[in-house]
């Protein structure tokens, strides 16, 4: 079976199992509230505070999360945004719907995707995000995928924070700065080619990607290039601790 399969095989087995299987399978969480406790930070801290500066009036805006999961950070952004659109490969998005309808969360749109692309219509969204679900894409064919119609989606002028695996091997789980600029040096050296694909375990990292690629890409695709980011591990509780993604900042051209 494709590793897209496998994820949705796995997420239906969950969603049949129990609502805080289900809720718990995409961030390993306690329970289905502590989810969205975790989605709270996780949208604030890794979403909202690096893009602030070039958000303004986010309730009059659009945004987009590519890999929705439970919505569990979908139901954080739309706090803050006028209406919030959420995509995801798995088939569960009634189920979604009805939890952040009993958490008082209406202004919410779900779409399944194919994997690749996504079914909305060209220049339609002010803002798109992405945290813990491009490592988990396999190809690095998909990752472009993803890119290139993410551009396509954003209005001119829109802008988008994605997060995607990184090689990590002083860094992970520490506080040191020194310790992830050493990664970050490291990592074209580990991987020539920018990129490297490998099997996992579904849920599992299995494509990590260096912010030079990242940038190349992105570059070649339409997008500027804004800045970079670094993801912490499991917020609040480990804050400061380096996770295993970096996070690329794009804007689309006026």
């Amino acid at each position: 079976m494709s590793q897209l399969g496998d994820f949705k095989r796995e997420i239906s087995e969950a969603a049949e199992t129990s609502r805080n299987t289900f809720f718990t399978w995409f961030n390993a969480a306690a329970n289905a509230d502590a989810s969205f406790v975790s989605g709270m930070w996780d949208f604030g801290v890794h979403i909202a505070y690096p893009m602030a500066k070039y958000l303004k009036v986010p309730d009059r805006l659009v945004c987009l999360e590519i890999g929705h999961g439970g919505g569990r950070l979908l139901a954080a952004a739309a706090q803050s945004f006028g209406k919030a659109i959420g995509i995801d490969i798995h088939e569960n998005n009634e189920l979604v719907k009805k939890e952040l309808a009993a958490r008082g969360v209406k202004n919410v749109e779900l779409f399944s995707s194919d994997g690749m692309t996504f079914p909305l219509p060209d220049s339609s969204i002010d803002f798109v995000y992405s945290f813990i679900v491009l490592q988990h894409v396999g190809k690095i064919e998909v990752f472009r995928s993803y890119l290139a119609d993410s551009l396509r989606l954003l209005k001119p002028g829109g802008v988008g924070i994605l997060y995607f695996g990184r090689k990590v091997k002083y860094s992970a789980n520490k506080k040191s700065p020194l310790l992830f600029k050493l990664d970050s040096i490291l990592e074209g050296i580990w991987l020539p080619e920018g990129y490297l694909e490998f099997s996992a375990e579904v849920n599992h990292t299995n494509l990590i990607v260096t912010r030079a690629y990242a940038k190349r890409l992105a570059q070649s695709i339409g997008y500027k290039v804004l800045g970079f980011t670094v993801s912490y591990k499991k917020v609040p509780d480990g804050f400061g601790s380096f996770g295993g993604q970096h996070g690329i900042m794009l804007r689309k051209p006026l």
